[in-house]
């Protein structure tokens, strides 16, 4: 009698001899699943929002919903823009969404230059100088990163109003800077803690100084880090909403979307417009961009 075969399924047969074994298999399809779970949780809305900034109002209430348009329209678009052109609209929100944007993006690069040319000199010198009390004041960096915003936003409201800077875009820029700092700082040392110091001590050999060699070596080398990190910050200034709401009067993007929701009429479709337009500068900065971030981030993580 021939002995008794071991029957086995088809396609755990097929993953065997591919060498998959079960739990390796169970654990791609579990991190697939998640991926399709996160992607759909980020897309999702974001194709929500888009599709309504150019669907007709009617179409918001649709049964069943519309994911794609059946009249796609450009009136939404026209009614912000037009409103923010005119300045006599009806919405005042609409009337200041570009005047707003173009805060948004005037701090939001004021305070990247600034994180980079503050940020960028203390943390080559906490990369490549040791003084009394370094390391203490790097750590204490670190942990003013964690303090709460809205733990400061009192003493914050007060300096402001007594020396006259609400609702300026200086309160914004020097609020913004003082969270954003830390993060400039631990970025740009790993980064800097990465590159060979052998390159700066040629150049002082031939008589360069130290603030030479850094503009003429050292930034150069570590342009990638420079934008990756000068990219995030202007990313945060951007979305920034707490600050804003109290400081100013809704100089910036998010409060002003915010306060949508407070007209007597709300058209979602418009504020999905608007929403789309705020959305426009970062991504497009972040596409351009894209080549330097990714290859800064990544050289920081596997330093």
């Amino acid at each position: 009698m021939t002995p008794a075969t071991e029957v086995r399924p088809p396609l755990l047969g097929a993953l065997r001899r591919a060498g998959l074994s079960r739990r390796s298999v169970g654990r791609s399809v579990v991190i697939y699943v998640s991926f399709a779970v996160f992607a759909a949780w980020v897309v999702l809305p974001l194709w929500f929002t888009v599709m309504s900034s150019i669907s007709q109002p009617a179409e918001m209430v649709a049964r069943p919903p519309h994911w794609i348009p059946l009249r796609p329209t450009l009136e939404n678009f026209e009614a912000v823009i037009g409103a923010s052109s005119r300045g006599n609209n009806t919405s005042d929100q609409n009337a200041r969404i570009l005047l707003s944007l173009s805060w948004s993006l005037i701090i939001g690069v004021s305070v990247a230059v600034l994180n980079l040319l503050i940020g960028g000199l203390a943390a080559y010198g906490y990369s490549r100088f040791r003084f009394p009390g370094s390391r203490s004041g790097y750590v204490f960096l670190l942990v003013a990163r964690v303090v709460p915003a809205i733990a400061i936003i009192t003493p914050f409201f007060i300096a402001f109003r007594v020396t006259g800077l609400i609702n300026t875009s200086f309160a914004l820029i020097f609020s913004y800077l003082l969270f954003t700092l830390p993060l400039s700082i631990w970025l740009l040392r790993s980064y800097f803690d990465a590159l060979s110091p052998e390159i700066e001590e040629a150049a002082m050999v031939d008589g360069a100084s130290r603030l030479r060699i850094l503009w003429t070596i050292v930034a150069p080398l570590a342009a990638p880090g420079l934008i990756a990190t000068g990219l995030l910050v202007f990313l945060e200034a951007w979305s920034e909403f707490f600050y804003a709401n109290v400081l100013t009067s809704q100089m910036t993007v998010p409060p002003l979307l915010a306060s949508y929701n407070s007209l007597q009429t709300f058209s979602w479709n418009t504020l999905a417009a608007a929403t789309v337009l705020s959305l426009l500068p970062p991504v497009l900065i972040a596409v351009v961009f894209q080549r330097y971030v990714v290859s800064g981030l990544s050289h920081g993580a596997l330093k």
